[in-house]
């Protein structure tokens, strides 16, 4: 999703996640769905964390944004590698 993007943009959807995760996004529920502005679509809130994640990984590996998707990030960077 992000290879095609600027860092610019990278950063604009990441701080919009985080923004719209100060009024609580629910992970849990797969039928609460979000939109975002910089973001066609409509997203799970596992799946809004998970682009965040991802995001932040891109603009600012070392942030900790509570929300811990390491195991899954290695596992998907192995399978982006071969």
């Amino acid at each position: 999703m992000f290879e095609a993007m600027s860092v610019a943009q990278v950063q604009k959807i990441g701080f919009e996640i985080a923004m719209l995760g100060t009024r609580g996004i629910d992970v849990n529920n797969p039928e609460s769905r979000y939109s975002l502005k910089s973001l066609p679509g409509e997203f799970s809130g596992l799946h809004l964390l998970s682009i965040q994640y991802v995001a932040f990984k891109k603009i600012a590996p070392a942030q900790d944004i509570g929300f811990d998707l390491s195991v899954e990030y290695q596992a998907a960077l192995r399978l982006f590698e071969k």
